[in-house]
């Protein structure tokens, strides 16, 4: 078996640390399992990599007789074998590897990461605060004094009125749907009716996000009422700074036995969480603070295992009790509708609706709308003349193009604008308008070589000089956290001389000003023209050059297309064959997990 595992890593099909993994616990069990267990344990350890919490055994079992090396097996004759060793168990067993009632192998700690966001999600699902109407009537009708009652669900307002009387709050929405203005009227309504006493945090997975959070909530602050404009946090933080997480341990300071001082947590960009950083939050928590979360469950999931908001939120519109609908009706005077199938977990979602800042008449919206309900019908329209749309151009590149014309279009129009400009102020400022989009980080389609082929396009057109290295108007994504500078993965800065020449990195903080760096200072970071679009998430452009592979690849999915394509607002150029785009709005990102299950079907 040990030689197989080998061949099976030279090969690609495994890395070195699932054969050590699978051959650890062969030596472990005592056993002659050689032709089951060492592989189940590669396979479920290459999983968690995947992005999966566990892995289903008829999946594994797919897996094995794919390799035609044994004869072919069955999930039941799996389960047996692995259950007859020592370092299988069940749920309520401590061993290395655990098989569920459902038929998941799970490694333990993901198990125990998933019942861990299980149980506190169920604990602040139940509760529901009884609060003063009258006052809360009187802070709706403040916060949204256009809302009629009688009329069809504002779902903002539902979202304020909701976070009321529950302690745990998910609000989902695609871009435009007004997440940041809902999640500023929910802290003056929570200012409102608890003044003085509340204590608040604002969170983010990334320092981009966090940055990005503060700034657009400070910008939704000064639409409220004065006196409800009151209580806001001054900053937002990552979610690694809020647990104070220790670099050299690789633990938290705050933790289920030294909780954190809070009354109310908000959360955004929640999508990108992943389980093992959301059970840490979970347990750092106090059962009296309440929880919000904030993200688009459609949106990619988070880079690490684990797809957990939309776990949370599931795929259907959410539908409330009737004991919620009652006080949703008595605290909005809106209509809603109840479902006797609601669970505890349904009373607490809310699904935003309606964008503002696309209309009926705009592709961008429109295709978003249409990936994600996969009608090629409507995808065909939207990316061809016959939908009429000026927003949207798809484009096809030869495999033998280099510098296609709509990259030199792309790239002179929105980019050489920064080699003009007199501050970098101003440069960055041209430069948030626009990016490049990969799906991948390597090959022709990907970051590395779109990056060169900008700077060559820029070269050729005497915008930069020499080619290549640092130059003036270079603009730079940061790829590591830096908790002593204050700089963090995802943030972008622009390369430009100070007073005496010497050019520095220029990044902006959270108060609108930039902070400049020494560049032998700065934490790992790369060209940033092009970037991927698991790295755009939280971004916003008015202008997107979407680069997609020629070739069809699994990376390719309908969460990756609706993502990068959902960062523009104005303008999006689609760079791939149209059949292919269609072929990858068929294919849903699949994460295998139990936590749905547990949270809507316990």
């Amino acid at each position: 078996m040990d030689k197989i595992l080998y061949q099976l890593q030279h090969n690609g099909t495994f890395r070195a640390i699932d054969v050590q993994a699978g051959l650890f616990l062969h030596r472990l069990s005592g056993k002659d399992t050689r032709t089951v267990l060492p592989l189940a344990t590669a396979f479920a350890s290459k999983a968690v990599a995947e992005g999966h919490v566990c892995l289903p055994l008829n999946q594994l079992t797919q897996s094995i007789n794919r390799l035609k090396l044994f004869p072919q097996t069955t999930p039941a004759k799996i389960k047996a074998a692995l259950m007859a060793t020592a370092v299988v168990g069940t749920p309520e067993a401590a061993a290395p590897l655990i098989l569920d009632g459902h038929g998941n192998l799970y490694l333990h700690r993901y198990l125990l990461y998933e019942n861990t966001i299980t149980h506190h999600l169920q604990q602040r699902c139940h509760p529901v605060d009884q609060v003063d109407l009258n006052k809360a009537q009187q802070t709706i009708q403040t916060l949204f004094p256009a809302t009629q009652p009688n009329t069809a669900p504002d779902w903002q307002c539902a979202a304020v009125a909701l976070s009321l009387i529950k302690h745990l709050l998910v609000v989902s929405g695609g871009p435009g749907t007004g997440k940041t203005y809902t999640a500023a009227r929910i802290l003056a309504a929570q200012a409102a009716l608890h003044p003085g006493s509340t204590r608040i945090s604002l969170a983010a997975p990334t320092g981009k996000a966090a940055a990005r959070l503060k700034e657009s909530l400070l910008q939704a602050k000064k639409s409220l009422p004065q006196h409800l404009a009151v209580n806001f946090p001054e900053e937002a933080l990552t979610l690694h700074r809020l647990l104070r997480y220790h670099h050299h341990s690789g633990r938290f300071l705050h933790n289920k036995h030294n909780q954190l001082h809070l009354d109310l947590l908000l959360i955004d960009e929640a999508s990108m969480i992943d389980i093992p950083l959301m059970a840490a939050v979970l347990d750092a928590l106090p059962p009296t603070c309440r929880l919000i979360l904030f993200g688009d469950k459609d949106q990619l999931a988070s880079v690490e295992a684990g797809n957990l908001f939309a776990d949370i939120c599931g795929p259907k519109t959410p539908a409330w009790s009737e004991e919620i609908k009652q006080l949703l009706v008595a605290i909005t005077g809106q209509t809603h509708k109840a479902s006797s199938m609601a669970t505890p977990m349904d009373d607490c979602l809310v699904q935003l609706q309606q964008s503002h800042r696309f209309d009926a008449s705009s592709g961008i919206g429109t295709l978003a709308s249409a990936i994600n309900r996969q009608n090629t019908t409507i995808i065909d329209r939207c990316c061809t003349a016959e939908y009429g749309d000026l927003d949207i151009q798809l484009v096809e590149q030869q495999d033998s193009d280099t510098q296609a014309p709509h990259l030199q279009q792309f790239v002179l129009r929105h980019f050489s604008p920064l080699f003009t400009a007199q501050t970098p102020e101003d440069a960055l400022a041209h430069f948030n308008h626009a990016r490049i989009l990969c799906a991948l980080h390597k090959g022709k389609q990907g970051v590395e070589t779109l990056n060169y082929e900008v700077e060559s396009i820029l070269y050729q057109h005497k915008c930069i000089t020499p080619e290549g290295g640092d130059y003036a108007g270079r603009p730079v994504m940061i790829l590591k956290n830096d908790y002593a500078l204050g700089l963090f993965n995802g943030d972008t800065g622009i390369l430009w001389p100070d007073s005496t020449g010497e050019l520095y990195g220029w990044f902006p903080q959270p108060d609108g000003t930039l902070r400049n760096f020494s560049r032998l200072r700065l934490p790992q970071h790369q060209t940033g023209y092009a970037i991927t679009i698991h790295k755009s998430q939280g971004s916003e452009f008015d202008n997107v050059l979407l680069v997609l592979p020629n070739v069809d690849t699994p990376l390719l999915t309908k969460e990756m297309l609706y993502t990068g394509i959902t960062r523009a607002r104005k303008s999006l150029t689609i760079q791939t064959n149209l059949e292919l785009l269609k072929v990858a709005v068929l294919r849903p990102a699949i994460r295998f997990s139990g936590l749905h299950k547990k949270l809507h079907h316990p």
